[in-house]
């Protein structure tokens, strides 16, 4: 180690950053190759947020030293910081290789791995951990947390368990052990967990408050069930004051099932959570005084991804849901098979479920209904300006897509097809509304828009405008984004359902979509234009990192050739390639006719 090297150390230890990398520079300037102080510079780099100039010199570190660990973890936590999570794993995993009794590197590799979606090896590296250091809850802790990521409940209970039964004050371990015990239908061991906490404890936080009161109300409606003289009925819990597809599913559902007759109790996500319809209408009005109405449940309807759904003691479990690719995660199959039945819109989800290994005996199809929104009646285009300075109603065909700002959405596909497809001069707009807002999702759009000109070599002045749309809207926004539109064009991976398509399809639009997973329930070649497909794996916008959800997972690759030629002919001759598929939708998908669907699949179960 030379002078400036060492003296740099002092400086760094004595809390003088910029004197430190001063020197350190200094020293490389003789010396290129001087490890000590390499490392010096790149973790005060790191420090600074100069995180490019921080992981030029650990790189160059490591490949000068290879043996160097703390310079490998070093640069895994440059890489980790700066997004790139499956170079830093590699970093952690040869650390681990190295010396294989280096905790920290099997600690945070566990870690990163379970942020990637690798539940598989998050759990083996944070088990080493906890080999490596026995006596450590919160590495026990952390292990449970990865197990129950992959519905394995009832091992992190027991791991749980134990950190308790000798650290009796942590919080986290409590208030995992509750929801695990709640996954595993056992509401009285969650209560027990947490009611000897005081509700100003540190062990309360996290959502353990929420946690307990779903178990004293599951007790509740077990309680209930066992009672004749309660009235008969069905539970169906759902996330009712959360805007998502699947609190829409449950509105509409819940809706159809009273006007049939059918008794209801309602239960949030969280409980007993306050519920307000996302539409006027007086049949759901009357749903939502009914939260907490005792009824003897025949059974217990979830409409939520399996690992959320929470078993009752002595009420069948059946789980409404869906996925979006040919096969499902293995967390949600041991999740749903522990569950009586299983309740899919869709045969391509059936087919997820069973090519997952689930009973094919204990799995049913019900499509949902597809109606208009109710703010479509009254909407009114959106006086909104196109890039160009035309107003956008101006265009004779004008494209919507709407979707949340993730990968399985596709929007660099999307995006590229657009580039390729269209020309300046055509009289065509993309509306492309993303996410929900907020403060970096526009700069994060436009980047994708950068790749996506870099890959197809044109710019965004070659091809027809885009409309980029990043703000918050309300119902009635949106109602007025869909009322611009005369075509949807979806170049999704996979869906569930997709409720933006089916809005935009009932309201007339034309619909381009790719023929795979729920389009192939609704779209055929008579209604809409569909794009061959194949399938791949399920990776990230230019990239080789999995999509976290669907980690070592196949999903639908459609073809971006096809998809190119449908778009152009669409924008060059609408007219003649209309296709319409409102009447289709409107009429071979009621909500009554779901509602029938369902009671049908639920026949027989419980009493």
């Amino acid at each position: 180690m030379g002078q400036d090297t060492a003296r740099a150390i002092e400086q760094y230890r004595a809390g003088r950053r910029d004197d430190a990398l001063a020197l350190a520079e200094q020293a490389l300037r003789g010396n290129p190759a001087d490890s000590g102080a390499l490392n010096l510079a790149g973790a005060i780099l790191y420090e600074l947020g100069r995180l490019d100039e921080a992981e030029g010199m650990l790189a160059r570190l490591v490949a000068l030293d290879p043996l160097f660990v703390q310079a490998r973890i070093n640069l895994a936590v440059v890489l980790q910081t700066k997004g790139a999570g499956m170079a830093a794993a590699a970093q952690f995993r040869i650390v681990a290789a190295l010396i294989p009794d280096q905790m920290e590197a099997h600690e945070r590799l566990g870690s990163l791995l379970h942020g990637l979606g690798d539940h598989a090896g998050a759990t083996r590296h944070l088990r080493h951990a906890v080999r490596l250091a026995p006596e450590d809850p919160n590495r026990r802790v952390l292990l449970s947390v990865s197990l129950m990521s992959s519905g394995a409940y009832a091992e992190a209970a027991e791991i749980l368990s134990g950190v308790l039964a000798r650290h009796p004050g942590h919080g986290d371990a409590r208030s995992h052990l509750a929801g695990a015990w709640l996954s595993l239908g056992r509401p009285d061991l969650a209560e027990e967990a947490l009611s000897e906490v005081g509700a100003d404890d540190a062990a309360m936080a996290g959502g353990a408050t929420e946690i307990l009161g779903r178990a004293r109300l599951y007790r509740r409606i077990a309680d209930e069930a066992r009672r004749p003289q309660v009235p008969d009925g069905m539970l169906v819990r759902a996330p009712f004051s959360v805007l998502s597809g699947y609190g829409d599913f449950a509105q509409h559902f819940v809706r159809s099932l009273m006007e049939r007759g059918q008794t209801l109790r309602l239960a949030g996500l969280k409980g007993e959570e306050s519920w307000r319809p996302s539409f006027s209408d007086p049949i759901l009005q009357a749903a939502a005084r009914r939260l907490d109405e005792p009824l003897r449940p025949r059974l217990a309807l979830s409409m939520l991804t399996p690992p959320l759904v929470e078993p009752i003691p002595g009420v069948p479990t059946v789980n409404y849901t869906m996925f979006e690719g040919p096969r499902i995660p293995d967390g949600w199959a041991a999740c749903n098979r522990a569950h009586d039945l299983v309740v899919v819109p869709t045969e391509s989800s059936r087919l997820a479920w069973i090519a997952a290994g689930h009973p094919e005996d204990r799995i049913r199809v019900c499509p949902p209904g597809i109606s208009p929104n109710p703010a479509d009646a009254s909407a009114r285009p959106m006086a909104l300006m196109g890039p160009r300075g035309r107003a956008v109603m101006d265009y004779r065909v004008r494209i919507l897509n709407i979707s949340d700002f993730v990968a399985r959405k596709n929007l660099d596909g999307l995006l590229r097809v657009w580039l390729r497809a269209t020309r300046a001069d055509d009289d065509a707009i993309l509306i492309l509304k993303v996410g929900k807002g907020g403060a970096s999702l526009a700069g994060e759009v436009r980047r994708l828009v950068e790749q996506g000109m870099r890959v197809t070599g044109r710019r965004l002045e070659d091809a027809a405008p885009i409309a980029l749309l990043t703000d918050r809207y309300d119902e009635q926004g949106i109602a007025a984004l869909y009322a611009m539109a005369t075509h949807y064009f979806s170049l999704s991976h996979g869906e569930g359902w997709d409720l933006p398509i089916t809005r935009a399809g009932c309201l007339g639009a034309g619909l381009i979509a790719p023929r795979h997973s729920a389009y192939t329930a609704y779209l055929n070649d008579e209604v809409a234009h569909l794009i061959p497909c194949t399938t791949g794996p399920a990776r990230m916008p230019y990239s080789e990192a999995y999509y976290p959800p669907f980690h070592g997972l196949d999903w639908w690759h459609p073809d971006e050739d096809a998809a190119a030629d449908i778009l152009s002919r669409v924008i060059r001759d609408p007219e003649g390639e209309r296709r319409d598929a409102a009447r289709h939708l409107r009429e071979s998908f009621t909500w009554d006719a779901a509602a029938h669907r369902l009671l049908e699949a639920l026949d027989g179960m419980g009493r």
